[in-house]
């Protein structure tokens, strides 16, 4: 059985254990970046690939979708996929096919509980340095932060993190390397990225599937929508391709740690043709991202720790989660409080290179410091 340890910041050691299927192997991808030689010391937590099945006592929900404890292990089942966890939330679990970004939660919430006794929170953003600036840019999925990350690193930025990172109270971010999970769209925006694939099956599902989104129109017909949905249950539904940045911008350095100077969160505007940014008051930053954590990952743990709590003894999880997010949001409040804060509103075009927006967004960027835009309260 593979086994595979990586290190985060020196607080938390993840252990992922197992072959086959999507459940370990995103993490194998994903975390590549941390990945250390068999440590000295035992895990904080263990993700294991496991075709046991759950023998249930109690079930919380119907047959195939519920939560369930089988007298020593919680249980999520979302149809023939599954979920066991040990009490404590140390030993995770999952079937082959599980999905694995819904395990990745539950282990960053430990790395969360360990960096909030430094001040730090978890931020959904994408973040980058730029002529000595850091710009960290919080936004909601598909809000572009990925392809405005593309069009700074071509411009010569350095790297922090393309979809979440670690900012401190103390006015500094972490980052957060983990490989970058390119869509069509963002190959197609920036047209000198090339993608590998493992097989000829999986660059033919992209190709065909790329061709449907380009195509297909699910608004227009029964037939359209048919397709799309097709598509993307027997297209895309394993198509995740991580890709290191190093890979894709080999001269992008990585940065481990800096000062944030700027923060820009990122709106996508279907009706404009070009990048405009305006200054957002702190409260309302505050506001923005602590939306954005809840969606993108608290309301699902708080589900999560809610059910176990109800099934199974010992202290509350639930509790714990919501101490972690009372003290990310003072880290949020200060933080915020000590930069500059912006919104940016993104046009959502298809081909960011054709269009100019990948230079608008350098622009932007780099004249931060001498714009002096309206404030939006």
């Amino acid at each position: 059985m593979t086994r595979r340890y990586y290190d985060f910041f020196g607080s938390v050691l993840l252990e992922v254990r197992g072959d086959g299927g999507r459940s370990t192997q995103q993490f194998y991808t994903m975390f590549d970046h941390f990945e250390v030689e068999r440590p000295q010391r035992e895990s904080d937590v263990v993700v294991e690939r496991t075709t046991e099945e759950p023998d249930l006592d109690a079930v919380l929900g119907d047959p195939s979708n519920h939560y369930g404890w089988t007298g020593d292990r919680f249980v999520v089942r979302n149809g023939a996929n599954y979920m066991m966890v040990e009490p404590g939330w140390d030993h995770i679990y999952v079937s082959p096919n599980w999905e694995p970004f819904l395990a990745t939660y539950p282990v960053e919430f430990k790395i969360r509980q360990k960096l909030v006794e430094e001040g730090r929170a978890l931020v959904h953003a994408s973040g980058v340095e730029l002529n000595g600036e850091t710009t960290l840019f919080p936004a909601w999925r598909g809000g572009g932060k990925t392809n405005t990350l593309l069009s700074l690193l071509s411009d010569g930025a350095g790297y922090l993190s393309d979809d979440r990172l670690w900012v401190g109270a103390d006015g500094t971010a972490l980052g957060y390397p983990l490989s970058v999970n390119l869509q069509p769209y963002n190959t197609r925006s920036f047209p000198q990225i090339e993608v590998g694939h493992d097989s000829l099956e999986a660059y033919l599902k992209d190709e065909v599937s790329e061709f449907i989104e380009v195509n297909v129109d699910p608004s227009k017909s029964v037939v359209h929508k048919g397709i799309n949905f097709l598509s993307q249950r027997l297209l895309e539904e394993n198509g995740r391709e991580f890709t290191d940045v190093s890979e894709v911008f080999p001269h992008a350095e990585h940065v481990a740690e800096s000062t944030v100077d700027n923060v820009v969160a990122l709106r996508a505007a279907p009706n404009d043709d070009h990048v405009s940014v305006e200054e957002l008051s702190a409260e309302r930053m505050e506001t923005e991202v602590n939306a954005i954590s809840y969606y993108e990952w608290n309301e699902l743990l708080e589900e999560y720790f809610s059910a176990y709590d109800a099934l199974c003894p010992g202290p509350s999880f639930a509790d714990q989660l919501e101490e972690v997010i009372d003290a990310e949001t003072n880290a949020f409040r200060e933080l915020f409080e000590d930069v500059e804060t912006y919104q940016a509103w993104i046009p959502r075009t298809d081909n960011w290179n054709e269009a100019g927006i990948d230079r608008e967004v350098v622009e932007q960027i780099e004249s931060l410091q001498t714009k002096e835009p309206q404030i939006a309260d």
